[in-house]
This record gives structure tokens, C-alpha cells and sequence, in this order.
């Protein structure tokens, strides 16, 4: 099948050219998921691999067990590449005990599988503006001290302090090496929150298959602690089960922190489209989307809300969802203008 020009072929060159970074006289591991990935994708990975000048090796593999140790058949072939791009999941904590912190390859990891996704918005977009965008909020905008409120249609009124430190935020840098990237955005570091206060309507439960609730309930915050649920009679059966949530929470863990606002979690990818189902972690990366990180432990409590309004220190961030109108940072704006873009949301 040749790669051709079309969305299919954006997306690859985007993940071989601007993620990858696959150079002439590479040698580039497609390490793939044996029966999920599509094979046809593959194919036009692997010609623009040989277009680059690069030499490619196809693998396919089943996935493994949780938690089980990488084969060392396996990790061999990855240390001898210069490249590998993984449509396969691999634990980047795992692979950093194995081959050490240098190994002298580049592991790029992606949660894309289908046709489907691969002429998505997500997948075409170019990844060094996306990778430069998580970069400067993350690093800069996202800063301590900094006032946030969040807003949303289905009747969310949050807002609070950024905090120094997330429980959350420590477990996911833990799972991170340095030779490894991801093609697909992910949600950003999750950012830790002090002084919350307001109402966080429950629009979608289920984590990140994101089921939308008809009746949702609404955590109630006091002083960064979810201190009750609320919600009119026809959501009795949602005011329930997340008031269980919590009681189990406080019992379970016995501190008067059990049930704190840790962080907030989300993404900033301008194009990436919100996916629900199976694979709806790809859907973290869009900026539709965001839930609290709670409790001394970090727990993820599958309550999600959405078409985000977002202020930082009053400045209007995001609006329905999507960056606001007046929201167009100058330092992205430059990054834009070296990628070549006449734009970046």
C-alpha cells in the first residue's frame, strides 16, 4: 500500500518525521501489537521509514500481562535499535530498569491502533506544536501561586490556589524515562490544587470511557476537602454510590485528608478529539475534558466533567472546551512560526 497524500499520510509523516525524528542509516523497531494494531498502517510506517533512508524491522507481539517482565528476547531487539515506535504497551519504568537510564534509544509510544485514528484531527496534528504547547503550560503557565477557576455548562464552580506538589503528579513522573516520547498527547501533569471551593457536577462517569450521566450528582468542596454529594431525587442512585465512594475513602484511609482535591487533571491538545470507550484514554489529550485527582493517595474517582471553561489569575484560558478567543500565547505563537504554521489552536 503506498502512503500516497491524505489524512493517513499526514499522520504518518507527523509520527516519522516530527515524533520520531527517524534520520538516514536509522535502524527503526515497528514493535506492534499482535491482532489490535492495523496491519495496513504498518505498511505505510514502514515506507516512510525506507523514505527517510532509514532501515525498518517489524515485530508483532501479544500483549503482555500486567505487570509482567518484559522477554529479554524482546528487549534485546530494542537496545539494538536506534528507534523504536511502539504500537504496543510498554511500561517506560519497566524498560529503564532493564536497559538503564541512557540505553542510546528512543522509545515512541503510541495509543493509536486504527485507520480511524490515524486520520484524526489528534494524529495530524504536528507533534512538535503539541509537545511545545504541554511544554510551556506545564513548565510556565501552570504555575504555583496562580489562581484557577473552572466553569462548565452542566453547572460546575470550582476554583482554588496551584499547590507545589501532587500525589498524583509524583506517581505518573515515576512511570516516566527519558528516552521515551508519546505520538499521542497525553492529559498533562496533573496539577496540585490548595484551597478549593465550589460545586463539581459529575457529567460523566465510567474514567476515561466517559458514560454520561442523565442525572448527575455534584461533589460539594469545602476548604480543598469533598465534603458531601448532592443531588436532585432523580439522581439519588449517582448521590449514593459517589457518597459510598467517599465514605469508603474516609474509612479505608482514616485522615481527615481522605477525600482532598489532590489536583485536577486534563489536556491541552487543540485538535485532539474527545473518544469515550475502550479507547478513550487517547481522549485525555483534548482540552473537552478534565477530573480531580483526590485524597493523600492520588485516586482517580471517576468523576469527569466537560466543555471546560478555564481562568488562570482571571485570564480567560479556555472557553466551552476549546482555547478561548482572546487566549493566544506569544511564546506559542513564536514556536508556531519555527514549525512552520500559521497557527497553533
Amino acid at each position: 500500500m503506498s502512503a500516497g497524500v491524505g489524512p493517513m499520510h499526514e499522520a504518518v509523516e507527523n509520527l516519522v518525521q516530527n515524533c520520531a525524528q527517524v534520520q538516514r542509516g536509522e535502524r527503526v523497531l515497528l514493535l506492534n501489537e499482535q491482532d489490535v494494531m492495523d496491519a495496513d498502517v504498518v505498511g505505510l510506517i514502514a515506507e516512510a521509514i525506507s523514505a527517510a533512508g532509514a532501515n525498518s524491522q517489524v515485530r508483532w507481539e501479544a500483549a503482555p500481562e500486567r505487570g509482567a517482565a518484559i522477554p529479554g528476547e524482546l528487549l534485546e531487539s530494542i537496545a539494538s535499535s536506534d528507534k523504536v515506535i511502539a504500537h504496543f504497551p510498554l511500561s517506560p519504568s519497566a524498560l529503564e530498569e532493564s536497559l538503564g537510564p541512557d540505553p542510546g534509544v528512543v522509545v515512541v509510544q503510541s495509543m493509536f491502533r486504527t485507520k480511524q485514528h490515524f486520520v484524526s484531527e489528534h494524529a495530524r496534528y504536528h507533534w512538535g506544536m503539541a509537545n511545545a504547547i504541554y511544554e510551556r503550560f506545564q513548565n510556565e503557565l501552570f504555575a504555583e501561586g496562580r489562581r484557577w477557576r473552572f466553569a462548565s455548562p452542566g453547572g460546575t464552580e470550582i476554583s482554588g490556589v496551584i499547590d507545589a506538589l501532587s500525589e498524583r503528579a509524583r506517581q505518573l513522573d515515576d512511570n516516566l524515562a527519558p528516552f521515551c516520547r508519546s505520538f499521542n498527547s497525553p492529559a498533562y501533569i496533573p496539577v496540585a490544587s490548595r484551597g478549593c471551593e465550589g460545586r463539581a457536577v459529575v457529567e460523566y462517569t465510567g474514567g476515561f470511557r466517559r458514560i454520561p450521566l442523565d442525572h448527575p450528582p455534584t461533589l460539594v468542596i469545602e476548604n480543598n476537602i469533598i465534603v458531601r454529594v448532592e443531588g436532585p431525587p432523580e439522581a439519588k442512585r449517582w448521590v449514593d454510590e459517589y457518597s459510598q465512594v467517599l465514605d469508603e475513602r474516609s474509612e479505608r484511609l482514616g485522615t481527615p485528608d481522605a477525600n482532598k482535591v489532590d489536583s485536577w487533571h486534563g489536556g491541552l491538545h487543540p485538535t485532539a478529539e474527545c473518544i469515550g470507550g475502550d479507547i478513550g484514554l487517547v481522549g485525555n489529550a483534548g482540552t473537552k475534558m478534565a477530573h480531580f485527582h483526590v485524597g493523600p493517595d492520588g485516586a482517580h474517582i471517576a468523576a469527569q466533567w466537560g466543555d471546560l471553561d478555564m481562568w488562570l489569575d482571571d485570564e480567560p484560558v479556555m472557553a466551552n472546551g476549546r482555547y478561548a478567543a482572546g487566549f493566544d500565547d506569544p511564546k506559542l505563537r513564536e514556536a508556531a512560526r519555527q514549525f512552520g504554521l500559521s497557527h497553533w489552536r
